[in-house]
């Protein structure tokens, strides 16, 4: 290094040759020189500016400051919004029709804090046909609200979105009734366990 021309590493000051894009020793990036920069005494007044520790302070604080604003625009957010979930639940239980087996006008309700709620009417022909022992369309749903369950999970960093449960509507003079539920694409309650024994 004797015979070649050298500079100081703008991060950590130790002696570099001046072609360096990057420091050897610590990896900082160097700024590049032209041959009369090398001489000019602006650029010199600035390089010794950052060998200097509070010059290495404001750099590594800049630094700092940058990675922070991009990684907030990059965080993991708990999920999509509540209206898209729901569109997507709809789509794919009910295939968005107001009239099903389970009911007219079924409905899904999101939070962030309690999970997934479908209500469905207590006395749609899914609900009649799985009193009468016979849960085929009943388990239909079962299984796609366990895939979703499941998906949901892998997916959003709330975990409280795989947390689904199917509850009647509230009729006048009935109270609302539990009737599934399903958390991390497990069936912790199914209402067709009481109606098979």
């Amino acid at each position: 290094m004797s015979d070649e021309k050298t500079k100081s590493c703008v991060m950590c000051g130790k002696t570099i040759p001046a072609y360096s894009n990057f420091c050897p020793y610590c990896g900082a990036k160097q700024p590049w020189l032209e041959e009369n920069e090398e001489s000019n005494k602006r650029v010199g007044r600035l390089l010794k500016w950052y060998e200097k520790p509070f010059g290495k302070f404001v750099s590594l604080t800049a630094a700092v400051l940058v990675v922070l604003a991009v990684g907030s625009s990059c965080s993991l957010h708990d999920g999509p919004s509540h209206t898209k979930i729901e569109r997507e639940l709809n789509q794919y239980l009910f295939d968005a029709r107001p009239n099903t087996v389970y009911g007219k006008d079924p409905s899904i309700k999101v939070d962030k804090n309690k999970g997934i709620t479908v209500k469905i009417s207590k006395t749609s022909s899914a609900v009649k046909q799985l009193k009468k022992g016979n849960p085929a369309k009943w388990n239909i749903m079962v299984r796609k609200l366990k895939d979703r369950s499941r998906a949901f999970a892998g997916i959003y960093a709330n975990q409280k979105y795989s947390d689904i449960k199917v509850k009647t509507k509230k009729v006048k003079g009935d109270a609302k009734q539990t009737l599934l539920k399903v958390n991390l694409g497990k069936v912790t309650y199914n209402v067709a366990d009481k109606y098979s024994k």
